[in-house]
């Protein structure tokens, strides 16, 4: 029987990303046992979800947002990660910039860090906030999905797995979401597997960045 890795879901929204990953691992296509649901918004409707499912949810609300209160904040969120046997951190929509405490608690010994993060761009272009939109109104012709590993510059971890797709016809960034959304539920799962599966390799470039590579 395949063992499973045991995961924690960061999410701040409405758990689209969430749904995806959940019923990818009751079908047996994500080897990962989710563990706990952490939000920082008591309303999010990620932990109604996930409380449904039968998984435990726990909200863990910011100070603020200040460098020191991002360290109180993620020293919390780390005690609950470690006292559940957590091995992988997922952010799926988690609208906090993670500091170093998080970060370097799961920062494996070949260098890299075990959080996992999905970026609505190709990366390193659109990073940030609202990147489908600043595709659409940059007037991209491509834009795409990245999955990545968390550093603590926002969006410059090692690229895991990458998906463009065509604006072609798209009159908003609502549709070009929609369109985003759907390269996202197919890449996450797929990707997140290959790696809780340990199904890759870390390599250096010759600048020094570390890049993740399918085994």
């Amino acid at each position: 029987m395949r063992s499973l890795t045991p995961i924690a879901i960061l999410a701040s929204g409405r758990g689209s990303n969430f749904d995806v990953l959940a019923r990818a691992a009751r079908e047996g296509r994500l080897a990962a046992d989710i563990r706990l649901v952490i939000s920082d918004r008591a309303d999010a409707p990620v932990l109604e979800k996930a409380a449904r499912l039968g998984i435990e949810v726990l909200h863990i609300a910011s100070p603020g947002r200040g460098p020191e209160d991002r360290e109180l904040h993620d020293a919390q969120v780390v005690a609950a990660l470690q006292n559940r046997g957590v091995e992988w951190v997922v952010l799926a929509g988690y609208m906090r910039v993670i500091s170093h405490v998080l970060l370097e608690a799961f920062r494996d010994s070949r260098g890299f860090t075990r959080v996992v993060n999905i970026h609505p761009a190709l990366l390193p272009a659109f990073p940030g906030m609202n990147a489908y939109r600043q595709a659409f109104e940059y007037g991209a012709q491509v834009t795409g999905v990245t999955v990545h590993l968390g550093e603590l510059e926002v969006d410059s971890g090692p690229i895991v797995a990458q998906a463009g797709f065509s604006l072609e016809g798209c009159r908003s960034a609502d549709e070009v979401e929609g369109r985003g959304l759907e390269v996202e539920h197919r890449l996450y799962p797929q990707a997140l597997d290959g790696l809780l599966r340990g199904r890759f390799k870390v390599e250096r470039t010759p600048k020094g960045r570390l890049r993740v590579l399918p085994s």
